[in-house]
């Protein structure tokens, strides 16, 4: 009789002891580290448990009964707070994260020989990134520990599952580290490369240059003899570009391109004064272009959007463009009203020295 007493004594404060009771079920715990936190640019904003099943397995007290093992719904909470732990966030961190389990599962087996479980623990989980609309997947940690315990020593259990955890967070601190100079998703700017050189031309393709103004030979297309118009010249602007990552930032190289299409330009009469009226007409595709580059040099790009922000500059530049073609066209009447055509050549002329009061004044 004192010998059963004994044991059940043993036994209830080694349970005790280690913090889990053997009732319906074992809550286990994870507990922040006490190591010196190390400083990082980022910290961990949340943890989601994605499992469907909240019980990670069975565990065996001393007389080999099974009790579901879980986290009593605490495992976001304390997972987060195991990781904050480990490191000293800077005071705007650059990167907010989000941890998502995936998996966790325990099995235990007994060894009656050994009079002692075996246990082996899987974790699977995910690092994502905060974004500015969305999270973005980082990458993922799956791992496993095994352990062998004796029957009266539950704190294996809780000890490999608390390795688990800081290997996840050592896995990730480790891939970060070599991550965010090169991966596009870990870039905090954007730099762009503007690219507008004087280019040669060809039979196909005139090149704006202010050293080259067009002469009738670049109007090769058959006239329309039904038109009402002396000559059209087709002219437009046009962006290609390319992006890569250099110490941790975007440069985006952006080449522009300010052309005309002779084979899509056409004269009938091929006199001075027409040739000017042609030549405005190219001089302000030059100057939306040049309108669209002040906008590019001084507008603040983010990694997540600049490529819609880009897109959109230039299409507001090339409406631009053919609102200010409608505009001179309208109020020179085609170059017929000489007064206007002079007036016109004056305000292209400041605009093209980069003086675009009088062109605000024209657009406004």
């Amino acid at each position: 009789m004192t010998r059963i007493l004994t044991s059940a004594f043993l036994s209830l404060f080694l349970f005790l002891y280690t913090g889990n009771s053997f009732g319906q079920d074992v809550i286990l715990k994870l507990k922040p580290t006490v190591n010196t936190p190390q400083a990082r640019d980022y910290t961990f904003r949340q943890v989601v448990d994605s499992r469907d099943q909240k019980s990670i397995g069975q565990v065996y007290d001393p007389q080999r009964n099974k009790h579901s093992a879980s986290f009593g719904g605490n495992l976001p909470q304390e997972a987060l707070q195991l990781y904050n732990a480990r490191i000293s966030s800077t005071k705007n961190p650059s990167y907010r994260i989000l941890v998502k389990v995936y998996k966790l599962d325990l099995k235990e087996i007994y060894h009656p020989d050994l009079k002692a479980y075996k246990g082996d623990i899987q974790l699977s989980l995910g690092f994502f990134l905060y974004g500015e609309k969305e999270t973005i997947h980082l990458v993922d940690f799956n791992s496993k520990v095994q352990y062998g315990r004796p029957s009266t020593q539950m704190h294996f259990v809780e000890t490999s599952l608390q390795k688990l955890f800081e290997s996840s967070w050592e896995y990730f601190d480790s891939w970060l580290s070599t991550q965010y100079l090169t991966n596009r998703a870990l870039v905090k700017k954007v730099r762009l490369n503007i690219i507008d050189p004087i280019r040669e031309s060809s039979k196909d393709t005139v090149f704006y240059d202010p050293k080259r103004p067009l002469t009738w030979a670049d109007f090769t297309e058959t006239p329309n003899p039904r038109s009402s118009y002396n000559a059209t010249i087709f002219s437009s602007i046009s962006i290609e570009g390319n992006a890569k990552i250099e110490n941790g930032e975007i440069v985006q190289t952006i080449s522009v391109k300010v052309y005309m299409l002779p084979e899509q330009s056409w004269v009938k009469d091929a006199n001075d004064y027409a040739n000017n009226h042609e030549q405005r007409h190219f001089d302000l595709t030059r100057i939306a272009a040049d309108r669209m580059i002040s906008r590019l040099k001084n507008v603040e790009l983010e990694p997540f959007l600049f490529e819609a922000i880009l897109n959109d500059i230039y299409l507001d530049a090339y409406r631009e463009m053919n609102r200010l073609q409608e505009l001179y066209d309208s109020q020179t009447r085609n170059g017929i009203n000489s007064e206007k055509q002079a007036d016109w050549n004056q305000i292209i002329r400041k605009a093209l020295a980069g003086d675009m009061e009088s062109f605000d004044k024209i657009l406004d």
